[in-house]
């Protein structure tokens, strides 16, 4: 059964407070005008924050006083679902991705939670478990689009044959089971599409060779080796080709090929990185880089320059932050103050240890902070050791040997006694006389009014008036302990908005290609101030959402008339058409996945959608120019035409491997055609006659039809037909000779 808020209360203050506990709650109560059964979260979490904190730093160390309040406030929160158990699946499920930041956090927290429950990390653990979902859609949204090009690329290279398009397909199929599985496949995505590259570019510079060809020098591990076009698929190693020695046309081809590849080898890097674009080199080299693809020029060094760049920002970065690490851990450990006082910050820094030792990136602004905390406590403690041994010393011998025993103490021994040395004090001090008593009430007096602003800024209200009506009444406040309240709680407050920053920093990196940019230079302009206000931060924040969601809900209508408008075209054959079908791919699943993307996931849909509105234009276009041509061939209808030049009947050969890009119809001579069947067989007679004639085998024949051109040829003991655009036409007749 779940503790209510008020048994909450009494055990975090009954263990420091005794039977004193029973009084504060009894107090609180009454001010909340509530009985202990009608007490709720937000009541025991405003005592918590107040009345219960200034009776617990009264009585223990700072930091431990902190702790005992925190863990009570992660106590009133609702129980998370699922737990540590959650926690664990989540990293079973993502402790694949050794690369991503996150999942190294996750796993820190993990093995600190099986250690030892700690309700605050394990909300901060299913908080990065939502996130770590949002990025897994994110990337499987990625790998659809990457599959959906690989298999249009292997379309493409088919006809090649050999090792390397077998390999391809090899790779292929892994991705697509990975897929299928809701698993990422990154490094099989990343070979298949170097050898799709590889194998576009090769197909490229020998579309227009002819059936005998020159030989072509290729690179390999050991030697140069002389070999065919027509070998070059058996290749393993990479090939080399001359862009000097092709014609104009197909040099633009592989660059654009190329650009292509590294405009989103670039993506990635900086999707990958983001967090360290702005180091100077890696910045430099990033607009270099864009300036060379956005001019549509290979930039693969500077590419491979910015990679390196990038690598060595993040080391350093992790170099740095476990330098700073071993700098905290010491001066933590030189603080001249009880261990109970040092403990939860010795816990959080192990923790940060232990999230860079598995590849995460611990923020360390809270725990600078804390340690700052203990610093100035360890300051406070010395001042006043230094102050009271003044006041001592103007009592003359009577209090000769309280401030002997005083100079003798140090650290934490300082620290323990100074409540009794304190006292003491007072009462040495009525004993002095008179006028040094007057003389002390008034150095209190102008020291609690030099201290009454910020105190009551800060929720000491109370403290201040205490202090106020002990002056009224001829008495020394302790002002050391409402200096020490005042001190906790500026420290606690700068520690509360130090992790509310960090928090919403990591939601801000989400937000970074939406105007996250601005929020993180505001976050951090923020943090450089002494009381920082997280407010005007989550304000920003907001409005990005809003704006994320305004996206989502202007994508989702796009997408529906989209889909809406290409389902009636998604049958014809064009180069159109492959350039579309990847994207199709793409925006389908993204088209259900809309809600739970994120950011950068929403962006990626955007321009995805930007890009297939523009070729769906151009498939229109098409399908109206064919529709015209169909009519003056007699035809009216493209599909009906396309299947009855795919039926297969009798021992007909296997057309698959001239079905290649821009063949928009491929039959037999026998089979229906797009063209008045008697010319047809006269213009095959005609160029059988020729044949005989000269007694010189004929190759394909091909002449103009329109936009296109019509092809007639023997393939495999039988005579193909086939519609082909001009673009086509050389792939074509190399495929017929192969």
């Amino acid at each position: 059964m779940r503790e209510s808020p008020y048994q909450v209360l009494e055990e975090t203050l009954k263990p420091h407070l005794g039977g004193r506990a029973q009084v504060v709650l009894e107090e609180g109560l009454k001010r909340l005008g509530k009985r202990p059964e009608e007490l709720s979260e937000k009541d025991a979490e405003t005592l918590l924050k107040g009345l219960v904190f200034r009776e617990l730093q009264a009585r223990l160390p700072a930091a431990q006083a902190r702790r005992a309040v925190e863990e009570a406030l992660a106590r009133l929160a609702p129980a998370p679902e699922g737990g540590l158990e959650a926690l664990e699946r989540g990293l079973a499920r993502f402790g694949l991705y050794v690369d991503w930041p996150e999942v190294g956090r996750l796993r820190a927290l993990v093995n600190r939670l099986r250690r030892e429950p700690d309700p605050r990390l394990l909300q901060e653990g299913l908080a990065l478990l939502d996130h770590l979902e949002e990025k897994l859609e994110e990337a499987l949204l990625r790998q659809a689009q990457d599959l959906a090009h690989l298999e249009e690329a292997l379309e493409r290279v088919r006809p090649l044959g050999g090792p390397k398009v077998r390999r391809l397909e090899s790779l292929i199929q892994i991705v697509r089971e990975a897929h299928r599985e809701g698993t990422l496949a990154q490094g099989e995505v990343e070979r298949a599409r170097a050898l799709a590259l590889e194998l576009r570019k090769y197909l490229a510079s020998s579309a227009v060779q002819p059936a005998t060809l020159p030989e072509m020098v290729f690179e390999t591990q050991e030697e140069d080796v002389l070999v065919t076009v027509e070998e070059a698929p058996a290749l393993e190693e990479e090939l080399v080709i001359d862009l000097e020695s092709l014609a104009e046309p197909q040099a633009q081809e592989i660059r654009a090929l190329e650009v292509a590849e590294e405009k989103r080898r670039l993506e990635e890097l900086v999707l990958r990185y983001a967090p360290f674009l702005d180091h100077p080199r890696a910045a430099a080299l990033r607009a270099e880089v864009e300036a060379l693809l956005e001019a549509e020029q290979p930039a693969l060094e500077k590419l491979k320059e910015l990679e390196a760049a990038l690598k060595e920002a993040e080391a350093e970065a992790k170099a740095t932050r476990q330098a700073r690490l071993i700098q905290l851990e010491e001066a933590l450990r030189r603080l001249p103050l009880p261990q109970e006082a040092k403990a939860p910050l010795e816990e959080a820094l192990r923790l940060a240890e232990e999230t860079l030792r598995e590849g995460g990136l611990p923020d360390l602004a809270a725990l600078e902070a804390e340690l700052s905390a203990l610093e100035e406590e360890a300051r406070r403690l010395k001042e006043e050791k230094a102050r009271l041994l003044e006041e001592l010393s103007a009592l003359g011998e009577a209090a000769k040997p309280l401030a002997e025993e005083l100079a003798r103490l140090e650290g934490e021994a300082l620290s323990q006694a100074l409540p009794g040395i304190r006292a003491r004090y007072a009462e040495l001090l009525k004993r002095a006389g008179e006028e040094a008593r007057r003389a002390r009430l008034e150095e209190r007096e102008a020291a609690l009014r030099a201290l009454k602003e910020e105190a009551e800024a800060l929720g000491l209200g109370e403290e201040v008036a205490e202090a106020e009506r002990a002056l009224a009444r001829g008495e020394l406040p302790d002002l050391e302990a409402l200096r020490r309240r005042l001190e906790e709680a500026r420290a606690l407050r700068r520690r509360l908005a130090l992790e509310e920053l960090a928090r919403l920093q990591a939601l801000a990196e989400r937000f970074r290609p939406l105007g996250g940019e601005a929020v993180l230079k505001a976050i951090e302009a923020e943090r450089q101030k002494p009381l920082p206000d997280p407010a005007p931060i989550a304000r920003a924040l907001q409005a990005l959402k809003r704006r994320l969601e305004a996206k989502r809900q202007e994508l989702g209508t796009r997408l529906a008339a989209f889909l809406r408008r290409y389902a009636p075209l998604e049958g014809l054959k064009s180069e159109t058409q492959r350039r579309i079908r990847p994207l199709v791919e793409f925006l389908r699943p993204a088209q259900k996945a809309l809600d739970r993307l994120g950011p950068r996931g929403v962006l990626e849909v955007e321009r995805a959608l930007a890009q297939a509105e523009e070729a769906l234009k151009e498939l229109e276009k098409e399908k109206e120019a064919a529709d015209r041509l169909l009519k003056e061939l007699g035809q009216e209808d493209l599909e009906a035409l396309l299947s009855s030049l795919e039926v297969p009947g009798g021992e007909r050969p296997d057309l698959s491997p001239l079905r290649l890009p821009g063949v928009k119809a491929l039959g037999l001579l026998d089979d229906p055609l797009p063209l008045p069947r008697p010319q047809l067989r006269a213009l095959h007679q005609a160029l059988k006659a020729l044949e005989a004639a000269t007694g010189e085998a004929l190759g394909p024949a091909f002449v103009r039809l329109g936009g296109g051109y019509l092809v007639l040829a023997s393939w495999r003991g039988h005579e193909a037909v086939a519609l082909v655009e001009p673009e086509a036409l050389d792939p074509f007749l190399k495929a017929l000779s192969g």
